[in-house]
């Protein structure tokens, strides 16, 4: 019999997309198209047959995007969209999962969308003792700067088959950091798609090189290996991640600063995530 599938929502505003494929691959329902706005925060399919779905989800798409996504008719296709930009004032989000409906019309999946890229950024930790200054400062990391991802998640979430270019970041002027303060060097950072640490490297590693000013003397550290602190390579850098680049300034022997750097990936996380459940 057909059932009906209803979807409480809490991803915010209307610019909400969803798409439900059935088992064959074959797109069955969508929202806003076939889907209707029943109360402030579900949405309802009707007309569902009992069995499983895939569900995929997006927020925040830029027109092109959504117009992909809305015309897909299949789960293949929804799969293969790709995106080359976005807006950082409205990163894309999407989410993918599987929902069994059984002749009640019940089932339950939990999604959470996640941002379809990752964020780098740059810190100094002072530990010197004293107040100081940097300024004049480039990050540049191999090969993690693709010029395009997929807008759903996938195990292998970078497209293949092409190399991408250095990710370079750079300002100049200076940043003054107290004694054991910590402080993002001048908003130092960039939104990245998903990438995979190339091959030719022991391990898949990425390579970073990071050069500044303290205290008017130049600092340069070429060919940094990219591992956490545990001295585990960092092989990917997925969505909804943050890798943070901590450079540590001690204090100084023979006149130079001593200076350490450490890397790590976390979930990026500053704002509450979204969910869509179906039920």
């Amino acid at each position: 019999s057909l059932e009906t599938l209803e979807m409480e929502t809490k991803a915010g505003d209307g610019s909400l997309l969803i798409a439900v494929a059935n088992y064959s691959g074959t797109v069955v329902a969508k929202y806003p198209a076939t889907g209707e706005l029943i109360a402030e925060s579900t949405v309802e399919f009707q007309n569902i047959n009992p069995g499983t779905y895939t569900v995929y989800a997006v927020k925040d798409a830029d027109a092109a995007t959504a117009t992909a996504f809305s015309g897909a008719a299949t789960a293949s296709a929804l799969d293969a969209i790709t995106l080359s930009s976005f807006s950082e004032l409205a990163i894309p989000m999407a989410a993918k999962g599987s929902v069994s409906v059984n002749a009640g019309g019940n089932g339950q999946v939990n999604l959470a969308l996640e941002r379809v890229c990752a964020r780098v950024s740059l810190s100094f930790l002072n530990e010197t003792g004293e107040a100081i200054s940097v300024s004049d400062c480039t990050v540049t990391l191999e090969k993690m700067n693709p010029a395009g991802g997929y807008l759903i998640g996938r195990d292998a979430d970078y497209i293949s088959g092409v190399t991408p270019p250095d990710l370079v970041l750079s300002h100049v002027g200076a940043v003054a950091i107290e004694n054991l303060q910590s402080s993002d060097y001048a908003n130092l950072s960039a939104l990245v798609f998903p990438s995979k640490a190339p091959a030719h490297r022991p391990g898949y590693r990425y390579l970073c090189t990071i050069r500044f000013t303290v205290g008017g003397e130049e600092y340069e550290f070429t060919d940094l290996p990219v591992h956490d602190r545990r001295s585990a390579d960092i092989q990917a850098v997925s969505r909804n991640q943050h890798l943070m680049i901590e450079t540590r300034i001690g204090k100084k022997i023979e006149d130079k600063y001593l200076v350490s750097f450490h890397f790590e990936v976390n979930d990026w996380v500053y704002e509450e995530p979204s969910f869509v459940w179906f039920h």
